[in-house]
């Protein structure tokens, strides 16, 4: 053997970027994260499934493009694929974008013109109990 040699008390496993425990917990840290924005998207499209309010839908696409998307898409394209750096980055850049652009049009760009009138809703009027 060359180099260097096995010890029964040396660990067998070897990581990148720092002790094996760092790792594992940074790995830990980003599933998490992406388990909880699945689980929030899925809250907010069943609040869209009883009111059909579409910027619900839009909210929910949007999270998980921001906060899952680029979760899943450094780890595919890091261990399935060649490639590189900024390829990677681009692609995860990318869909924090159209995360972002989805959540602005759930915002602003689904908004319906206000109606006047005796009866119209108003959110930003204070009702008054019968």
């Amino acid at each position: 053997m060359y180099g260097r040699s096995i010890t029964p008390l040396q660990p067998a496993i070897d990581a990148t970027g720092g002790s094996v425990l760092v790792v594992v917990l940074a790995l830990v840290g980003l599933l998490l994260t992406a388990a909880l924005s699945l689980v929030v998207a899925y809250l907010i499209v069943r609040g869209y499934r009883r009111n059909r309010n579409r910027a619900r839908l839009y909210l929910a696409i949007g999270l998980v493009l921001l906060t899952t998307g680029p979760i899943v898409i450094q780890l595919l394209l890091t261990n399935f694929t060649p490639a590189s750096q900024v390829s990677r980055s681009a692609a995860a850049n990318a869909s924090k974008l159209l995360g972002l652009g989805a959540m602005l049009y759930a915002i602003y760009g689904g908004m319906s013109p206000r109606t006047t009138g005796t009866n119209a809703d108003r959110s930003d009027r204070v009702r008054d109990e019968p």
